[in-house]
Order: structure tokens, then C-alpha cells, then sequence
């Protein structure tokens, strides 16, 4: 969990740095991936709506498309040009989001495994479309929690932004990690980001 005034924050420096929420999270986590693996190449998938055209809003189906953002953390940047950095990959990938995924691994002539994917083993997803209450007349509804049991990722870092701040979960691949790794890259994350923006 990152409390609200944290998210305040980070929208703040995402206004004055013309960036978005998204972009900043994304920016922490690739800065945490890199500490974790000592690369300073990353690739983190990022599923996106792909509606882009106004002709394919008001259709029923799924259009979503899967978009490999590469982040450069050489040099050590300072936060500022890290957010920069992921800033323009983050607007060159959208301005390019109805290229199918699939064509992008064909003309890179990647060898395929059935063991992980290609381009990336990890994803980031932040949901913040903030659903409005349903009213049922004579009815009552319950949210029901997805139990995951299996990952398609080594890593998936997935947040919803809530009236009290982003709720987050981390799910990982048990053959590559144990909770004891995991909890301490959550812990970090979040120092991580809480630093990151208290420095800018």
C-alpha cells in the first residue's frame, strides 16, 4: 500500500514533469528491477486498452495489445532523467499501441520457449479507472477477490489507485523467488518511490 499523501506527491512531480502516474511507478520499478539484477537494461511489458480510435469506442470486444517498454538506467540517471527517459518510451510505445505484439516478436525473429515469454518476464499494470457504486434495486452485490495460483510472469506488479492511495500486489513466480525476496522488493518500492519524489 502507498498512502494518499504519497500519491499526492507523485502526482505532483508527474504535473510538473509532464509526465503521469504511471510513468513515475513504472520509473520505480525499473529502477528497482535494475538494483535487484544489476542490469541497467530493462523490459517491462504493460498491457494497454489499444482504443485509440474514436470508432472503437463504443465497441463490444477485447482490443487490448501488449506493449514492451524498454528502460535505459545506464550512467545511474538522477530521477529526473530516468522519468524523462521512460517518459518518451512510455509516448513513443502508445503512439505505436495498434502494432500487434505478436508482429513485433515475429520481426525481431525471436526464438520462442514455452518456459517464459519473449521481450519481457516482467509486467506492470496500474488500474485507475475509479469505478462508480452500482445500485441494485432489490439486490446486493459482493466483490469477489482473484485467488491466482499459477503466473504467467516471473514478476507482475499490479496497482489500483483508491480514495486512499494505490493498493498494490506483487505476484511472482515461486521457482525464481521465495516471499522473503518478494517482501523485501515491496519494501524497497515503496522507499524507493516515497524517495524518489520527496527528491525531485
Amino acid at each position: 500500500h502507498i498512502d494518499a499523501k504519497i500519491v499526492e506527491d507523485i502526482h505532483r512531480v508527474a504535473r510538473d514533469n509532464s509526465a503521469t502516474l504511471f510513468m513515475i511507478l513504472l520509473a520505480g520499478f525499473m529502477a528497482l528491477l535494475s538494483r535487484f539484477s544489476g542490469q541497467d537494461d530493462i523490459v517491462i511489458g504493460s498491457p494497454v486498452a489499444n482504443r485509440a480510435r474514436q470508432e472503437t469506442e463504443p465497441l463490444i470486444g477485447l482490443f487490448v495489445n501488449t506493449l514492451a517498454l524498454r528502460g535505459d538506467l545506464s550512467d545511474d540517471p538522477s530521477f529526473k532523467t530516468l522519468l524523462e527517459r521512460i517518459r518518451r518510451t512510455v509516448l513513443d510505445a502508445h503512439a505505436h499501441q495498434d502494432v500487434p505484439f505478436e508482429q513485433i516478436v515475429d520481426s525481431l525473429q525471436l526464438e520462442r520457449s514455452l518456459s517464459h515469454t519473449p521481450l519481457f518476464q516482467a509486467m506492470f499494470l496500474l488500474q485507475n479507472d475509479v469505478m462508480e457504486s452500482l445500485a441494485l434495486s432489490d439486490l446486493s452485490r459482493t466483490t469477489l477477490e482473484e485467488e491466482t495460483v499459477t503466473t504467467k510472469f516471473d514478476l507482475t506488479l499490479s496497482f489500483d489507485e483508491t480514495a486512499d492511495g494505490l493498493s498494490g500486489i506483487m505476484e511472482y513466480n515461486t521457482d525464481r523467488f521465495d516471499g522473503a525476496t518478494i517482501d523485501g522488493m515491496v519494501a524497497q518500492f515503496s522507499h524507493l518511490v516515497a524517495t524518489m519524489v520527496s527528491d525531485v
